[in-house]
């Protein structure tokens, strides 16, 4: 139970790549009142395998930080580094940080399976802005978890050096997802907590025509539904509305 007094319903720990702000800037403009967050990062090289498992090599000593802390959960937000190492790796990653810190814990990877199976999805189409080889390890771990890929694509790919993915701006993102092919897909994913996407989720619902998860928006649905904060926030599309 926390004590903070901006964090009255919820006090979340996160957990993020650097660089970027995109997750503790959609958070704390999008989550309810008296949920707050804190925050810390993590540096690695990119979304390549080998920058991803440099990334998650600190994930334990990181939530080690948050030991003591008067916080309702922990999140490492990060899609890519909570799926890298297979079907489990989630699982292994909340162990890691529940170890840790002795605070409940969740991962985006899990957040989004956890969104796909409350919107009833059986398929999904996925953007993502990273290589080849990491949209690979996506897929599959998708499909081992019981959702048909039926399309993964990278945006374009200058997007992953430096520091440009986390400036992707709305319009990009917006068209890039309308060129996706979504035939047979229930449900539309765009990947990565770096990109910033909440604030055009109900656009892109109405365009496509099918429901659309995001890293951002799964991760704050499942934040709040892990910490019984039950708002129904429409704006940010059908996964708020059960």
């Amino acid at each position: 139970m926390n004590n903070s007094i901006y964090g009255w319903r919820a006090s979340v720990g996160l957990i993020s790549p650097m660089p970027g702000e995109n997750v503790e800037h959609a958070f704390h403009i999008y989550a309810p009142e008296g949920v707050s967050f804190s925050s810390m990062k993590m540096p690695f090289p990119g979304p390549t395998p080998e920058g991803l498992a440099i990334l998650t090599d600190q994930l334990k000593d990181t939530a080690a930080k948050y030991k003591g802390q008067s916080m309702d959960l922990l999140a490492f937000c990060c899609t890519s580094g909570s799926f890298i190492k297979g079907t489990g790796w989630d699982k292994k990653c909340i162990a890691d940080m529940e170890a840790a810190s002795g605070i409940p814990a969740i991962t985006t990877t899990t957040a989004v399976l956890e969104a796909l199976e409350a919107l009833g999805a059986k398929s999904v189409a996925v953007l993502t802005p990273y290589p080849d080889e990491t949209n690979k390890i996506e897929k599959e771990f998708l499909e081992q978890n019981g959702f048909r890929v039926t399309n993964i694509s990278g945006m374009d790919l200058s997007l992953v050096r430096g520091r440009e993915i986390i400036n992707a701006d709305r319009a990009f993102l917006y068209q890039s997802a309308k060129e996706m092919a979504l035939n047979g897909a229930d449900v539309f994913f765009l990947s990565c907590v770096a990109l910033d996407t909440l604030g055009f989720i109900q656009t892109l619902e109405t365009d496509l025509g099918i429901p659309v998860i995001t890293s951002h928006q799964a991760t704050l649905w499942a934040i709040l539904r892990h910490c019984r904060v039950g708002d129904k926030l429409s704006h940010l599309g059908k996964l708020f509305e059960l």
